[in-house]
């Protein structure tokens, strides 16, 4: 009550990027340059660099807009969203090891269907129980993005890198956050 919203909601996520050190702020900015890179190679004369970083101020900026509509549920949102974004990330990299190069490679490995499964259930029952039927909507809402982003990632670039992995962490943040939003 005592701070403006908009200003509140960037301190949150100026602190949630501190708290992660823009770990995976640098993965979506690699993974958009390298998709732009690719593309570059294809026509002449691209600036492939100011894709990754016009995807981080979007997301940013669709994170900040998000947080000043919740209002009431922005606690449960910011106790949510990293969980469930982690979640994703899980959903994102389980049976991913073929399409995987150096670390990457060898974090999906190690990544097993009970691994997936209990985090399956660790996270959407507290979610179910906090938001009803919304959480079970947006937990659906992420596992198909997740799925479905990995699928254009392999398809495009061949491979999967760690870099992918914080992007589908800062995407997966921005989607959760404008779903409770909108829900």
């Amino acid at each position: 009550n005592y701070v403006d919203a908009e200003i509140l909601s960037t301190t949150l996520v100026a602190f949630l990027i501190l708290a992660t050190g823009g770990l995976h702020l640098e993965g979506l900015q690699k993974t958009f340059d390298v998709a732009a890179l690719r593309q570059s190679t294809t026509s002449a004369g691209s600036s492939s660099g100011a894709i990754g970083v016009a995807a981080i101020v979007i997301v940013l900026l669709f994170k900040i807009k998000s947080m000043d509509i919740l209002e009431e549920k922005l606690t449960l949102a910011l106790l949510l969203t990293p969980v469930l974004a982690r979640w994703a990330m899980l959903v994102f990299i389980y049976g991913s090891h073929r399409h995987s190069e150096g670390d990457a490679s060898r974090i999906a490995e190690n990544v097993k269907f009970w691994h997936v499964l209990f985090a399956s259930i660790a996270t959407l029952a507290p979610v179910t129980y906090l938001l009803g039927r919304t959480g079970l909507l947006i937990g659906l809402c992420l596992s198909i993005f997740s799925l479905v982003f990995r699928g254009l990632l392999q398809r495009r670039n061949g491979v999967l890198t760690d870099a992918n992995f914080g992007a589908v962490v800062e995407l997966s943040e921005a989607l959760s956050l404008i779903l409770l939003a909108s829900l």
